[in-house]
C-alpha cells in the first residue's frame, strides 16, 4: 500500500508539475495564498495545498460565513478552510474537527482564533456554533441515513440565526462529476485513507439534496461554482 501511494503521488506530482508549466499556477488571492503559505513543506505537500485551493471554492465559502462569531468545520481535514476563514476574519473563533490525526497535526498553525481537534463528527458533542461548515463531508458518510443524522444534529447544535454551510458534488456537468467520482473512490482513499479504493461514497443528485432539505425542515439557497474548478460543486446554505 505505501508503494501504491509513493507511484500515485509521484504521477499526480510530475502530472500538476507539467499542467502548470503549460497553462500556468492557479491565480488565487493574496490571502489564500498566505494560508498556502502556511503548508510549506515537502514539494507533494506544497503542491497539493496549491491543488486544493484551486480546485475548491473557497472565496465562494468564505462569502457565506459570518464575519464573527463561533465556526465550526466538520471533517476540516488538514485546515486549509479553518485558517482561510481565521486569518480573513480576527472575529471569527474557528473550530475543526477531524477524525485522520495526521491531518489534525498538519492543520494546527498558531492562529490564535483556531483550535483543531480529533473526534468522530457523528459522535462529538461540539459546541453551540453561528455556522457549521460541511465542505465535502456529506457524501463521504456511510450513508444516506448517516448524512440526516448529521445535518438533524448540526441543526440542533446551532444558535440563534445561525446556518448550516454545505459544499457538495453534484450530478452535472457530467465528465466533472465523472472525474469526481474517480478522486473519491480511488485517489482520496489511498493518499489518506491507506486503502486501495473506497466504495462508500453517497452523492445526491441537486433535486434529492432540495428535497432532502425541503422534508428537514431547512430554508435554503444555492449556488453552483465549478466554473474554472475540476470538480462539480454546489454551495448551500441552511437555515
Amino acid at each position: 500500500m505505501k508503494l501504491i501511494k509513493q507511484i500515485l503521488i509521484f504521477f499526480i506530482t510530475i502530472f500538476f508539475k507539467i499542467f502548470f508549466l503549460v497553462f500556468g499556477e492557479p491565480k488565487i488571492s493574496s490571502r489564500l495564498r498566505s494560508v498556502v503559505n502556511l503548508y510549506k513543506g515537502n514539494s507533494f505537500s506544497s503542491l497539493f495545498k496549491i491543488i486544493r485551493v484551486w480546485d475548491a471554492p473557497f472565496e465562494e465559502i468564505e462569502k457565506a460565513v459570518p464575519e464573527n462569531g463561533k465556526i465550526v468545520d466538520l471533517g476540516c481535514g488538514d485546515g486549509i478552510l479553518g485558517n482561510y476563514l481565521a486569518l480573513s476574519s480576527k472575529k471569527r473563533s474557528v473550530v475543526g474537527i477531524e477524525f485522520n490525526k495526521k491531518r489534525i497535526s498538519e492543520a494546527n498553525k498558531g492562529i490564535v482564533n483556531t483550535k483543531f481537534v480529533y473526534g468522530d463528527i457523528l459522535k462529538s458533542n461540539f459546541t453551540k456554533a453561528d455556522a457549521i461548515l460541511l465542505i465535502h463531508v456529506l457524501h463521504h458518510l456511510e450513508s444516506y441515513i448517516d448524512q440526516e443524522k448529521l445535518l438533524t444534529k448540526c441543526k440542533e447544535r446551532l444558535n440563534r440565526g445561525g446556518k448550516i454551510i454545505i459544499a457538495e458534488i453534484i450530478e452535472r456537468p457530467l465528465h466533472k462529476f465523472l472525474f469526481t467520482a474517480l478522486t473519491d473512490f480511488l485517489i482520496v482513499p489511498i493518499l489518506f485513507e491507506g486503502r486501495l479504493m473506497n466504495t462508500m461514497i453517497h452523492f445526491r443528485t441537486l433535486d434529492k439534496w432540495k428535497t432532502l432539505f425541503k422534508r428537514m425542515g431547512f430554508k435554503y439557497k444555492y449556488s453552483l461554482n465549478h466554473q474554472n474548478m475540476p470538480f462539480s460543486h454546489a454551495i448551500f446554505t441552511l437555515e
